[in-house]
């Protein structure tokens, strides 16, 4: 399995997107993303954006780069987490922020080609 279940998702505009994910053991990004403490690694949460921004808020833009990147507490596997993403179109950046309730876990932004 590649990408996780997603359990809903809120739309409240064309450039805002909230989902709520069941991150499943059994993505294949758990395997091997440290053996004995799998976890998600940020490469694929960063791609995941990339993914619903383009799917759901239909977005047909090239990445460019990355801005204020953190990853501050580690994703893992059958926690349910929450996606924010926010596309500032006047600044070709998405905004993204996964959290577990209050917590953020990780949070950027993501520059697309004009």
């Amino acid at each position: 399995m590649m990408k996780p279940e997603v359990l809903s998702m809120h739309k409240s505009s064309d450039t805002s997107l909230i989902l709520e994910l069941r991150l499943s053991a059994d993505l294949v990004w758990f395997r091997g993303h440290f053996p004995t403490y799998p976890l998600l690694p940020g490469v694929t949460q960063v791609n995941w954006v990339m993914e619903y921004a383009g799917e759901i808020l239909r977005l047909d833009k090239a990445f460019s780069g990355m801005e204020v990147v953190k990853f501050q507490r580690p994703l893992l596997p059958d926690e349910t987490v929450s996606l924010h993403i926010d596309w500032l179109k006047e600044k070709h950046r998405l905004v993204f922020r996964y959290a577990l309730g209050e917590t953020i876990a990780s949070s950027g932004k993501i520059t697309l080609c004009p």
